[in-house]
């Protein structure tokens, strides 16, 4: 990339480690196991299968929350392009899109109601992508103001090229 190339990565707040994951599951299933073979040594059998449904449904919660952990939105200003990527970054973007830097436009949208979340959106042709879901309010401002500072308005992009009609052709009749 070029020194003057930015890329924004968007994902949650991932506190928990894959190995953390497997110290807690393994210290709450060694406790649980404890206690169910206890209650199961005086008679008590049927908690056993509890104690491993529990154990089970906590399994899967820790599954879901470190896949959910590893989603991610990148933002790549590349020269006049802006290239969005979303997915699962280690086995490629799901999904991809380029858009021209000059004519991309961010909108904040309040939430509908004072608890509601508010929404990130980059537009471009009447496409429109959302940013930032995992995102707190105050995070999601700050990446707004960011993605304003890396877009230049519309009206500071260069020319495409000379326009078809000008004064001087009208009055000289060329």
């Amino acid at each position: 990339m070029r020194e003057w190339d930015t890329r924004l990565v968007v994902g949650p707040n991932a506190s928990l480690t894959p190995r953390q994951a497997l110290w807690f599951m393994a210290s709450v299933s060694l406790v649980a196991v404890v206690i169910a073979v206890a209650f199961a040594a005086q008679g008590l059998w049927p908690i056993l299968p509890f104690a491993g449904l529990e154990l089970g449904a906590l399994g899967a919660a820790l599954w879901v929350s470190l896949r959910r952990n590893r989603y991610r939105e990148l933002v790549d200003f590349e020269g006049e392009r802006l290239r969005l990527g979303f997915g699962w970054m280690e086995r490629g973007a799901a999904a991809e899109l380029d858009w021209p830097r000059a004519w991309t436009r961010v909108e904040l949208v309040p939430g509908r109601t004072r608890n509601s979340p508010s929404q990130l959106w980059l537009r471009y042709a009447g496409q429109a992508v959302r940013l930032g879901r995992c995102l707190t309010d105050e995070e999601r401002e700050r990446l707004g103001r960011r993605l304003k500072e890396l877009l230049p308005p519309v009206w500071k992009s260069t020319p495409v090229g000379e326009p078809e009609w000008s004064p001087e052709r009208l009055t000289t009749g060329g």
